[in-house]
Order: C-alpha cells, then sequence, then structure tokens
C-alpha cells in the first residue's frame, strides 16, 4: 500500500515537520550541536545517534525498547548510504537526480521516493511499511546536505 507524506521546514529550520492529507503525523527534528538527533512518525518514536569522526555512522535506536534497530553506513565518496537492519536485510539509499533533489531508499522490491523541491517543502512516496525507514531516508538526505554545506564554506 502507498503512503503520502509531504513534509516541510523553515529555511533556517533542523525541523521536518510531516503531513499526511494535511495532518501531522511526525517530525525529523536534526540536532545541530549534538549528535542525537530525534524523529517521530505515526507515534513511534526513533533516536538517530551519529558516532565516528572520519567514518562516521548513525544507530538508529526504537525509543520505546531502547534497542538498536537498524545502523547507517556512509559512502561519503558517492554520496550513497547503506542501512543495515537487525534483521541482517540491507536497504540502499542513493539520490536519483544530478540536483540532488530527487533519492530512493530500496529495500528488496519495494522502495520509498523522495522529491525535496526548493529545501523546505518536500513529498515521500512510500510502499515500505518501516516509520523509521522513512525517517532515515529523510535524515541521510539532511546528512549529505550539511556535508556539502560544510564543504563548500571551508573552499
Amino acid at each position: 500500500m502507498e503512503k503520502l507524506i509531504t513534509w516541510k521546514r523553515g529555511f533556517f529550520s533542523n525541523t521536518y515537520q510531516l503531513y499526511t492529507n494535511g495532518i501531522q503525523v511526525g517530525y525529523l527534528k536534526i540536532s545541530v550541536w549534538s549528535k542525537k538527533s530525534k524523529g517521530v512518525l505515526d507515534e513511534k518514536e526513533f533516536d538517530l545517534i551519529t558516532n565516528g569522526f572520519f567514518k562516521q555512522e548513525t544507530s538508529i535506536i526504537d525509543s520505546k525498547t531502547n534497542q538498536e534497530i537498524a545502523r547507517i553506513v556512509y559512502n561519503n565518496w558517492r554520496s550513497k548510504a547503506l542501512i543495515r537492519l537487525k534483521d541482517g536485510l540491507e536497504c540502499q539509499w542513493e539520490y536519483t537526480n544530478f540536483w540532488h533533489t530527487k533519492w530512493i531508499l530500496k529495500k528488496n522490491l519495494y522502495s520509498i521516493n523522495y522529491h525535496g523541491g526548493i529545501g523546505t517543502t518536500g513529498e515521500i512516496k512510500s510502499f515500505v511499511s518501516e516509520e523509521s525507514l522513512i525517517l532515515a531516508g529523510l535524515f541521510i538526505s539532511n546528512y549529505f546536505q550539511r556535508r556539502r554545506s560544510a564543504a563548500a564554506a571551508s573552499a
């Protein structure tokens, strides 16, 4: 079953507000000053904790059980990521256009498609039911956007 979610965030905001049919169903709050971010979707809560310096990885923790349910491994040279679920399954994340306004997360034969517009609004079409993966796809895009911004600022 397809799930359609729209998202909004202010120009200088670090919080994505997630909506279905105009009703807020969750949010993703990216922390700038710590390595812990928070995501909520359909009443399921997750902590995303990034560790490492040169080779960063992010753990996705179920906030209710405090158990790690997945780990995101980044490929910074190619702007791709791999999500390793605890059951051994792996999901691929990658941009699908040159401008980095569209990206996809693939799980077996199913996918989550993202479209990011100008940067403050977007749309998610999910054929995957896991809320953690829907939030992870948005989180990974933000991760690579911040890395590009930091590289541009240091140049």
